[in-house]
């Protein structure tokens, strides 16, 4: 008997953690988290070695999309800083061309990011941004780009919320590297 009332103690004390902060974000409403600063992609720095070294580029960015969405469950996600979409992808660009050694803020070449869609959702992320090469004033790449990614939704929402925050990132590295694979980007060089 005594095993059991203790058996019974530690799975109360076990369940108590999660249940006090399921209840704290029902009645909190929602939680904003902000997702971590961009981080180089390995496979994306890689692609742009490829690049010649005199590929040279500085960088512009677009309003905040229309449409954004990034909620999981009971946590909306945010850009680091300002909250900025459009900043946040702005980085990513300069951090990977720089990394790279192919940014350059007097560059002849300009690269213009317009992101048009941000969307992370319980299990599924996308993001659509549309790109243009300008080289003297003449466009040598434009295209609209989207990816999407899906993973497996865990059943308690921290955890989701913290797949839905990794996701968040990745997505955007995703995008960059869908750029710069891309043959006519490449050719646009």
């Amino acid at each position: 008997m005594i095993r059991y009332l203790e058996a019974r103690r530690r799975l109360a004390r076990s369940l108590a953690g999660p249940a006090i902060l399921a209840g704290a974000l029902i009645l909190s409403g929602c939680v904003t988290q902000q997702v971590l600063p961009y981080q180089v992609s390995v496979s994306n720095q890689m692609t742009l070695a490829r690049l010649p070294h005199a590929a040279r580029y500085r960088v512009t960015t677009g309003a905040e999309p229309a449409d954004v969405q990034t909620s999981v469950r009971a946590v909306r996600f945010s850009a680091p800083g300002s909250g900025s979409w459009s900043s946040y992808l702005n980085e990513a660009i300069r951090t990977e061309l720089s990394t790279s050694g192919n940014y350059d803020a007097g560059a002849t070449a300009t690269l213009e990011a317009t992101l048009l869609e941000v969307r992370v959702t319980d299990g599924k992320a996308e993001l659509t941004a549309h790109f243009v090469v300008r080289r003297d004033q003449t466009v040598r790449y434009d295209k609209m780009l989207r990816v999407s990614t899906h993973w497996d939704s865990e059943f308690l929402g921290v955890l989701a919320a913290s797949n839905g925050l990794n996701q968040t990132t990745a997505i955007f590295q995703d995008l960059l590297r869908k750029l710069f694979e891309d043959p006519d980007f490449v050719a646009a060089t």
